[in-house]
């Protein structure tokens, strides 16, 4: 990890490599991109009032509440999303402004790899850590049992 300056913030570059989610690498950007009923699900303790606006054909500007650091707070982020391979994320309003991270979709057969890199403000280093580890572990149940349905049609 190294640190960076930005501006007037310093940021840690970052890595979370190794995730692998139960389902191949269609079935989970099908859950990410158009499931309506086990995402929503699998974040509804830390995320609400989601809102989407589209900017292109594969940017969208969000807008919620999110809870991190035992609180909800208000957030706005874009993403750049580049199915089956990646997603760019960046925070623009909110307490983690500033981060930004490319979140890599690799095929692993029946399973697939999920490897993030990023840069966020230091001082939110290891609340990152924790909130990256928390939606992972939200996320692996919903897209397992997102993937058994799917399979089933």
């Amino acid at each position: 990890m190294g640190e960076l300056q930005l501006g007037s913030k310093k940021l840690v570059f970052f890595t979370d490599r190794g995730g692998v989610f139960d389902a191949p690498l269609d079935v989970v950007w099908d859950y990410i991109l158009h499931d309506e009923e086990f995402h929503p699900r699998a974040h509804r303790d830390s995320l609400r009032k989601f809102k989407v606006k589209k900017l292109s054909e594969v940017t969208d500007l969000a807008s919620c509440e999110v809870f991190r650091g035992g609180r909800w707070t208000k957030m706005t982020a874009r993403s750049t999303t580049i199915p089956p391979l990646a997603r760019i994320h960046e925070e623009l309003k909110g307490p983690y402004a500033g981060t930004k991270m490319i979140l890599l979709y690799t095929p692993k057969g029946k399973r697939t790899g999920i490897d993030v890199f990023g840069l966020i403000p230091k001082e939110l280093e290891k609340e990152n850590r924790r909130t990256l580890a928390k939606t992972f572990r939200e996320d692996t149940p919903m897209v397992r049992a997102f993937a058994k349905q799917h399979l089933r049609k």
